[in-house]
């Protein structure tokens, strides 16, 4: 997965975390055919232990190599970076935002994401 690749990468000059937000396309809400096809068919979680599940089933099915937290209920995490249904940040030491992908699935863009941080650790030496 090219997301490991990255975080390979740049290991030993980024700290890396995925943050699992609320599901996308849950079976009781909005439903898109590649999830079907690929039996990505879960309901939305109501409790926090629902969730923390689904981010573990992520992690597996993703196979990341990188540390993930799951949001809180009230979606703190999404709302504010407004992360739905996916998005590559890049935050300073400071946790300002340095580079963003564009909100959505058709705005993944991890070579993007790889370039920005390749900038970024250059300048930073």
């Amino acid at each position: 997965m090219r997301l490991n690749e990255i975080a390979s990468k740049f290991q030993d000059k980024v700290q890396f975390l995925c943050v699992y937000i609320q599901e996308a396309h849950p079976s009781d809400g909005w439903q898109v055919e590649a999830n079907l096809d690929d039996d990505v068919i879960y309901d939305t979680p109501t409790t926090k232990d629902e969730r923390d599940a689904l981010a573990e089933v992520c992690m597996l099915k993703l196979a990341l190599n990188m540390p993930m937290v799951v949001d809180d209920m009230e979606d703190t995490i999404d709302s504010a970076y407004n992360a739905l249904p996916e998005r590559l940040y890049l935050l300073d030491a400071d946790g300002r935002v340095q580079f963003k992908t564009v909100a959505g699935s058709h705005g993944f863009d991890p070579e993007a994401w790889n370039d920005a941080i390749n900038d970024h650790v250059t300048v930073k030496g």
